[in-house]
């Protein structure tokens, strides 16, 4: 069998803790020197059994999640009421409304990341995200309320084991992500060496800007790594809360769409003029565009306001007729070319000896003893291969439909107007 991937499905335990993770192999084409390159994803396990458990397991454990997000929610009310002085803020109307991250979002997020840590999830308002000592009694009085922050084991990307140390043990990181200007390594030494293995990085593109960090209950018995996840993340205030949704219907929906499709986006992966790079490059031009008269107007004005930056010019959050005109063509373009992309990699993935890298790099071959790859298997392989293409680009052709559609909409609410 060429494609055997198979789920690591978990489920959802007596205490209602959603823990499913997945690993999924893909065999990435490896062609010789001499050969024409291309950029395919390969066939890959077939999830949507996978998918149905999880979702079937989502609805039995939502009352259970409901009730431990309004247990959540309370220490976080009780803990931003404390630290008012901090310049800490708890919304608790979206916080009420939003307790939980919505199934079809999970799904989304476990069939591109093979996990979703923030089911449980409450946002709170801070706007100095520079200070480290605010942030320091926030965990402290988190830790009073009987929640720490979950402990990471990360892979090392060399050997693919966990990260360790001299002696040979694994290192646990903070379940903490800091997307911000100003932050450093060094400026979380107040907090302890743990601590400062954080994960840091600079702002988005589109400038936006969060802390994101899981908690887990010291309350609940068993293994840490076990319990159930809560989130919570730091948004400057009130519009910049109004701007990440408006953001995420109107930019992150139609280019998530886009990157669900069967195609490498990385335009440096595809010889230029094969439809592969034709994709490739519209999504990033759409993708470009769309940050750059949508996103970051949208978050500067937010951020301008949550602040109350005087003088601060507000920036128009709007697309010209050209543009416009630009971005529809692109993605017009992207649904012209995936049928010759289709026809481009059928030739190639169902090559001989294409088919017989997939053999050698699946599961199966690895494990067995006898190595040799006849021809019945290689034409077997060859027809799981067209069957999973002819697959592909039917749901290809109609996720495209729907990103005309998403970006349409897009423009009809961002494009000037006559």
């Amino acid at each position: 069998m060429l494609i055997t991937s198979i789920p690591q499905i978990s489920y959802y335990n007596n205490n209602n803790t959603m823990q499913v993770q997945r690993n999924e192999l893909r065999i990435k084409p490896q062609l010789n020197a001499d050969t024409v390159s291309f950029c395919a994803r390969p066939p890959k396990f077939d999830n949507s059994f996978f998918m149905d458990a999880l979702g079937r397991g989502y609805d039995s454990a939502e009352p259970g999640l409901i009730t431990k997000a309004k247990e959540f929610h309370g220490t976080l009310k009780r803990v931003v009421d404390k630290l008012k002085a901090y310049g800490f803020e708890y919304d608790e109307a979206y916080n009420s409304a939003c307790p939980l991250k919505k199934k079809k979002s999970v799904l989304d997020k476990y069939e591109r990341q093979g996990n979703a840590q923030d089911i449980i999830r409450g946002t709170v308002y801070w706007q100095d995200q520079q200070d480290i000592m605010a942030f320091k009694k926030f965990l402290e009085e988190m830790k009073e309320e009987g929640w720490i922050l979950s402990p990471l084991r990360k892979l090392d990307k060399e050997t693919g084991d966990f990260v360790k140390n001299k002696n040979g043990s694994i290192i646990k990181f903070p379940d903490l992500e800091i997307r911000q200007e100003g932050v450093t390594t060094e400026s979380l030494a107040p907090l302890g060496e743990y601590m400062q293995r954080a994960e840091i990085s600079r702002p988005r593109e589109s400038t936006y800007a969060d802390w994101q960090m899981r908690f887990i209950s010291t309350k609940e018995k068993g293994m840490k790594e076990g319990r159930q996840d809560c989130e919570v993340i730091f948004l400057y205030g009130p519009k910049y809360k109004d701007a990440k949704e408006i953001e995420h219907k109107y930019v992150y929906e139609p280019v998530r769409k886009m990157k669900k499709l069967h195609v490498d986006m990385n335009p440096e992966h595809h010889p230029k003029g094969t439809s592969g790079y034709l994709i490739a490059n519209n999504f990033k031009e759409i993708q470009k565009r769309l940050v750059q008269f949508i996103s970051q107007p949208l978050f500067v004005n937010a951020f301008n306001t949550d602040l109350k930056i005087k003088d601060a010019e507000k920036l128009p959050v709007e697309i010209s007729k050209a543009y416009s005109h630009l971005i529809l063509n692109y993605a017009k373009s992207i649904q012209k070319a995936l049928p010759s992309y289709y026809t481009q990699i059928s030739k190639e993935l169902l090559k001989d000896e294409q088919v017989v890298v997939s053999i050698k790099n699946s599961p199966s071959y690895q494990f067995r003893d006898d190595k040799t790859i006849t021809p019945k298997e290689i034409k077997e392989a060859k027809r799981e291969i067209k069957s999973k293409l002819i697959d592909w680009k039917e749901k290809d052709s109609e996720r495209i439909v729907e990103v005309l559609e998403d970006l349409r909409q897009t423009l009809d609410k961002f494009a000037l107007k006559d």
